[in-house]
């Protein structure tokens, strides 16, 4: 399958300490893929990098065949490689589709004062518009929410208005920073139903960082372990299981690893 999202050598360094050490691996089109590994390990400061967070000390980040390394995080994006984060960032007066819309202003040229007005004058209410913030609301299940203001919706619907900002951006890949993060069982089994969606129906690429371990082990078709800053292993789930380095760093007794 063709590689969508290549990661080469790349290295994040603050002052003396090495945060992600010559880190290497691709995600092909179409996948859900994993980065795991225990607290302090490196995998959001790997976010953080291959989005354009934090600038790279050394090594590439390729998107689609082209060098995005060094870019702005702006920039990243409108080339369809979008982020969610552990804690959602939405106008919390605006409603859920204002919210939507608001991300929609990604996809448009200009700076952020010629986007802002685009908003205020309502350039952005076309029937095409409308029509995909329908759609979004439906793939993520919010309609009954489209006009609840984003700061009164519970925590599980954050994290699904999270991914449906991402979403507006009409990316080909998400990354996404621990989604199942605060969720009860109800709502982790409906996020495997969602990004099992994203995949089959909407044709998105998807890597997460994640430490549930069940979600991880159900959906991802490979994973990569990071521990202290380095890549230990990278398998499928069954591989993974079985590896004893991988046991020890992070799945702990193996009956944590089906967990």
């Amino acid at each position: 399958m063709t590689v969508l999202l290549e990661v080469d050598g790349l290295s994040k360094r603050f002052g003396g300490l090495a945060a992600v050490k010559d880190l290497s691996f691709s995600v092909p089109r179409g996948r859900i893929a994993g980065l795991i590994g225990p607290n302090g390990a490196g995998k959001t400061t790997a976010f953080n990098v291959i989005s354009g967070v934090l600038p790279a000390t050394s090594g590439h980040v390729r998107f689609d065949g082209a060098e995005v390394t060094g870019m702005r995080p702006s920039a990243i994006v409108k080339r369809g490689l979008a982020r969610t984060f552990q804690q959602t960032t939405t106008y919390a007066t605006d409603s859920v589709e204002e919210n939507i819309r608001n991300a929609m202003l990604t996809r448009v040229q200009g700076s952020g004062p010629q986007r802002l007005m685009l908003r205020k004058t309502g350039l952005l209410d076309s029937a095409q518009a409308s029509s995909e913030v329908e759609r979004i609301l439906q793939v993520v299940g919010m309609q009954a929410w489209r006009e609840a203001p984003a700061g009164t919706l519970a925590y599980g619907l954050q994290k699904k208005l999270g991914i449906a900002i991402a979403l507006a951006t009409s990316p080909a890949m998400l990354l996404m920073d621990e989604p199942a993060a605060g969720l009860n069982h109800e709502e982790c089994r409906e996020l495997t139903r969602l990004l099992r969606r994203l995949r089959d129906e909407q044709g998105l690429t998807i890597l997460l960082v994640e430490h549930h371990m069940a979600i991880v082990m159900e959906i991802c078709e490979r994973i990569v372990v990071l521990v202290q800053g380095e890549k230990i292993a990278e398998g499928t789930p069954e591989e993974l299981r079985d590896n004893p380095a991988v046991v020890e760093a992070y799945l702990g007794a193996p009956d944590h690893a089906h967990a």
